[in-house]
């Protein structure tokens, strides 16, 4: 099966004629063929009534500028209370941002520390941090602990009994 093949037919220089129309019938073609042409999207134009194409206005130089120092007066009285007012308070904003300087480095080491921790019982519930003895290993007695062990295996049992009497209360040794 062939691929389909498109054909542009712009180029063709072939046009399209109205002979025997009504002048009203051939406006309306032209506004109907004019309005199935796709118009290019607005970001390719290079104006668009859209799109504001002017920047704001800067101020001019000419306006005042709100300072927030201390205002200048004659009274030298009246500039030093305002100077140490102004500084008292720039004071009581600094230690508002060491207090919270302060909360937030408490805050980062809680989070580490918490970090740390559950980095650790990761590595324990992967088994990391545990050494696994090997099953030959976890049940062959060393010398050592041979050594130690002074009862015979009769007086072992005895005590095994013992202990599931206590703990279980009499019961028949032949049920299972």
């Amino acid at each position: 099966m062939a691929a389909p093949t498109a054909i542009d037919l712009t180029k063709t220089g072939q046009f399209t004629e109205f002979s025997g129309s009504s002048p009203d019938d051939i406006a309306y073609a032209k506004t109907f063929w004019q309005s199935v042409q796709l118009q290019p999207p607005m970001e390719s134009r290079l104006v668009s009534s859209d799109i504001k194409q002017r920047l704001r206005i800067a101020p001019s130089g000419t306006q005042s500028v709100i300072v927030t120092g201390i205002p200048k007066t004659d009274d030298k009285v009246l500039n030093d209370f305002m100077m140490r007012a102004k500084t008292l308070e720039r004071l009581e904003e600094y230690q508002v941002i060491q207090k919270y300087a302060h909360e937030r480095e408490q805050d980062i080491q809680l989070l580490q520390k918490h970090r740390e921790e559950r980095k650790m019982k990761e590595e324990i519930s992967r088994g990391k941090g545990l050494k696994k003895k090997k099953v030959k290993e976890a049940f062959v007695r060393s010398e050592s602990e041979a050594d130690l062990i002074e009862e015979t295996p009769e007086e072992q049992l005895k005590q095994l009994d013992q202990f599931e009497a206590a703990r279980f209360g009499p019961q028949d040794p032949d049920s299972d």
